[in-house]
């Protein structure tokens, strides 16, 4: 099954064997739904912003992809900042571990939100995996996982630059490298690859400097996220 903007990948190195590539964000809910999900997952999602504001329209569980691809297209926020919560209520995601640094208008900052269906899900939020390291009842939530899903916006490897906000200064490799695999962190990958049944990766090139400067920075992240932490060939 395949939709417009969303480019499957196929993996064959440590962790999930499936991969989907596109722009908004919010198309993380169908790829999420295309994962063959026995039970809800632990997100595990690298961004610049938290994208957990509570979503305004009513989410239905048990559509298929197809449905939800619909959704999120035409019912999720186009700041692409409701499709976590989103997934939530469609019980694809059960619990998440958010790395980012913005809260957007409207996000949820609570260390638990609970879903229309009165399921209580916890939301683990830290600006880095070197903080988050730290918080114990996030390493158990994601060890006792039945499955994960490990998540990128590649707008998570910018920094607005100190002279001018609106221009925005991209990461090199090492800058990425250092900050998806700190010291101790080991155990932390260990445990969200074991179960990852998808790897999403947002590109959403208006966050990142523009097409082309998008383009150089999604090479330099993929060195990282493939060839190292994934140990597995370019896609």
């Amino acid at each position: 099954m395949s939709f417009p903007g969303i480019i499957e990948l196929a993996l064959s190195g440590r962790g999930p064997s499936r991969g989907y590539l596109f722009d908004p964000h919010r198309l993380a809910l169908p790829c999420w739904a295309l994962a063959g999900l026995e039970r809800p997952a632990v997100l595990v999602t690298f961004d610049r912003h938290f994208d957990l504001v509570p979503p305004r329209a009513a989410v239905e569980k048990g559509l298929d992809a197809a449905g939800y691809d619909a959704h999120a297209r035409t019912e999720l926020d186009v700041r692409n900042v409701d499709h976590i919560f989103a997934a939530m209520e469609a019980g694809l995601v059960s619990d998440v571990i958010a790395i980012a640094r913005a809260w957007p208008q409207g996000a949820w900052r609570a260390p638990t939100w609970t879903s229309s269906d009165g399921v209580v899900h916890q939301v683990f939020a830290a600006p880095t995996l070197e903080r988050l390291l730290d918080d114990r009842r996030a390493l158990e939530a994601l060890s006792t996982a039945p499955a994960t899903l490990l998540d990128f916006d590649l707008d998570c490897f910018v920094t607005p630059s100190d002279a001018d906000p609106f221009t925005l200064v991209p990461w090199p490799r090492e800058l990425i490298a250092d900050f998806l695999r700190p010291r101790g962190s080991e155990p932390f990958w260990d445990a969200t690859l074991r179960g990852c049944k998808a790897l999403t990766f947002a590109r959403e090139p208006n966050h990142c400097g523009g097409v082309i400067a998008s383009n150089r920075l999604f090479e330099q992240a993929c060195g990282v996220i493939f060839e190292e932490l994934l140990e597995a060939d370019l896609p």
